[in-house]
């Protein structure tokens, strides 16, 4: 039996190759705007603290600490609930912007034509239903974690022996880890196979998802070795993308630190503050543009490789059977010669 998830790194290759050439400034850009959304981008700033001491030079005791903030807490409730809110209705948008460009960035796939307003406007109501899933799919892990963990602490508190506590630990951290790894198989199936389907047969999440759980189970082996090869290819991509942009962020800062240089040695350091600053900002903004531009021949490869095998899997839910069909007479001819 023909393994699809490696006779088809070589179809996506041709595929991607086909797609992204001719280069053109235009569909670079308009790709690099949806990869922004579909790639998805996330950091997260460590914060400190750090305690005051009076006068005695004494640590206050750790009552005042807890009363102080509990004060602090009370005092500023309405700031920290608009910050949240802020930041919670940030994240939704954004996640709402790469549900709908997930099925902008397959169609783009499907017919070679990229589209960013004209297709996110057709499959707004998809990419809708899309958000709603993974909305509903993040509350249920949430849930899922915070009963298994709530359950196990108030279990092990009440254990009559600490091995059996720890050992009811082991447990609910090993039961975390499985509804983790479950949540993001689902999601990432959902992302590689169900939007693609949803696309093919018109429908929302849950009836694509019936769809091709047929699929899924007749031929689970096929989906098990792509799974393997989707983790191995995208550890390689990261490897790539690092020493790629790596590359652009020493070419940049080379002539930076040339100036920032000259500037420390010959201007005050008010001057050399600013120059830092005018200089920082194109610098931050030149890489996210070299990374998004990176990320998109590592994407629309990762996506055709999974559309690639959809097909192979289930003719009928094929979404790019013109594309195939393409790739691999094109094979068939280079062959023959």
């Amino acid at each position: 039996m023909a393994l699809y998830a490696i006779d088809d790194l070589d179809d996506a290759w041709d595929a991607t190759r086909e797609f992204l050439t001719p280069l053109s400034i235009r569909r670079l850009s308009v790709l690099a705007g949806i990869v922004f959304f579909v790639g998805g981008s996330g950091s997260s700033v460590p914060g400190g603290s750090g305690g005051t001491r009076g006068t005695t030079g004494l640590d206050p005791a750790p009552g005042a600490e807890i009363a102080a903030a509990r004060r602090f807490l009370l005092e500023n409730l309405v700031t920290i609930g608009l910050l949240v809110g802020a930041v919670l209705l940030i994240g939704l948008a954004f996640l709402l912007a790469g549900s709908v460009m997930e099925f902008v960035f397959v169609q783009s796939l499907r017919t070679d034509e990229v589209r960013f307003w004209g297709y996110a406007r057709r499959y707004f109501d998809e990419g809708l239903r899309l958000f709603g899933f993974r909305v509903a799919l993040g509350i249920a892990s949430l849930l899922s974690i915070a009963a298994i963990a709530g359950s196990a602490l108030l279990v092990a508190g009440a254990a009559p022996t600490v091995g059996l506590g720890g050992l009811l630990l082991a447990i609910a951290a090993f039961a975390i880890a499985v509804v983790l790894l479950v949540v993001t198989v689902v999601d990432a199936f959902t992302t590689a196979f169900v939007v693609p389907v949803m696309l093919v047969r018109n429908s929302g999440v849950l009836a694509a998802w019936r769809a091709f759980w047929r699929t899924l189970v007749r031929t689970w082996k096929q989906y098990l070795a792509y799974a393997i090869a989707a983790v191995i290819l995208n550890v390689a991509a990261g490897i790539v993308f690092t020493i790629l942009l790596a590359v652009v962020a020493l070419a940049l800062v080379i002539p930076l630190a040339v100036v920032v240089g000259a500037t420390a040695l010959l201007a005050p350091e008010t001057v050399l503050l600013a120059v830092a600053v005018v200089l920082g900002l194109p610098f931050v903004l030149v890489l996210v543009v070299a990374a998004l531009l990176i990320q998109v021949p590592i994407q629309t490869y990762l996506r055709y490789y999974a559309l690639f095998v959809l097909g192979d899997t289930d003719a009928t839910l094929d979404p790019i059977a013109e594309v195939r069909g393409a790739v691999r007479s094109a094979d068939d001819g280079s062959t023959a010669l």
